[in-house]
């Protein structure tokens, strides 16, 4: 019923437009129809999002790239993470799956940082590139996993933890921000594509981006109501493909550039894994607050 309701409105907008050609007047009530079907697509794209919702980032065999942009005041922060999980790894069991990141600037760049979680391991290896080099005297360095058996959180793994972010975002500029636009587009392939936007309030809350606070104080309120352009497109099968978030934001005098993309990029298998890693090129590293240092250490580069 809800379907014919929306033809019929469909119909009766096509000949308002016909009549209009002929000298004829539309009438206001055309409006009402646009509203009707902005509420259609508002609805669909609800029930969609909820469905995609429930395994944003549920494990499975699986490939996928992110990369993120933000440029404000002369600064810009970039950097690129392939993400592989392998739940075909613990024959599909609750623990946490093999998972390897492989993060850097650029793939024109030397500054790799991958990380190994072999399944069911209690540690987590990371292989070192050019400007880490000197903080081991291995290749390798291992320290008490983020992926443990007992409290395991996808939303801990790099690459997938943006991802948890631009949900989080999403919802909360849904949940607060008026005037939300929300679109729900069937393609011929059968894929599906949704469109919103996330205020940039609600962009730094999630921390999608974190943002020092030296320049937080500098993004004006015009500018933090300002909406950011998402677009989620959701395979044939109801699977995540893609996600992205990109804006050129300009308000008083002030600009910021943020381009936020992930695509699932294909099936994983256990080729697209490190091979056995030798104990002598591993810098072990026994607890949490060597790792804490050690970590720290890498972030400073």
């Amino acid at each position: 019923m809800r379907t014919n309701r929306l033809t019929a409105l469909v119909a009766l907008a096509a000949t308002a437009l016909l009549l209009a050609g002929c000298g004829q007047k539309i009438t206001p009530s055309a409006r009402a129809d646009d509203a009707e079907v902005a509420a259609f697509n508002a609805g669909r794209f609800d029930e969609a999002y909820a469905k995609l919702d429930e395994q944003f980032t549920k494990p499975r065999d699986q490939k996928s790239t992110i990369s993120t942009l933000g440029a404000f005041a002369g600064k810009k922060a970039l950097k690129e993470i392939d993400i592989v999980w392998y739940q075909a790894a613990d024959k599909g069991k609750p623990e946490p799956p093999a998972i390897f990141t492989k993060s850097r600037t650029t793939k024109e760049t030397n500054d790799n940082y991958d990380v190994y979680h072999p399944s069911g391991s209690e540690r987590d290896y990371a292989l070192l590139g050019a400007r880490f080099k000197d903080l081991a005297p291995t290749p390798w360095v291992s320290y008490p996993t983020f992926a443990p058996k007992k409290g395991f959180n996808v939303c801990a793994i790099a690459g997938i933890q943006t991802v948890c972010a631009m949900q989080d975002a999403i919802k909360l500029t849904q949940k607060n921000a008026q005037n939300v636009f929300k679109r729900y587009k069937e393609q011929a392939d059968g894929s599906t594509v949704l469109e919103t936007g996330v205020t940039l309030k609600a962009f730094v809350e999630g921390r999608v981006l974190f943002f020092p606070e030296d320049l937080r104080k500098q993004f004006p309120q015009s500018m933090m109501d300002s909406f950011i352009p998402t677009k989620i497109t959701v395979a044939p099968g109801g699977d995540l493909k893609s996600i992205t978030m990109n804006a050129a934001l300009e308000k008083e005098g002030k600009k910021l550039e943020i381009a936020i993309a992930y695509e699932v990029t294909g099936k994983s298998a256990a080729k697209d894994f490190p091979p056995p890693i030798s104990d002598f090129d591993v810098t072990a590293l026994g607890t949490e607050a060597a790792r804490k240092e050690f970590l720290d250490k890498v972030a400073a580069r």
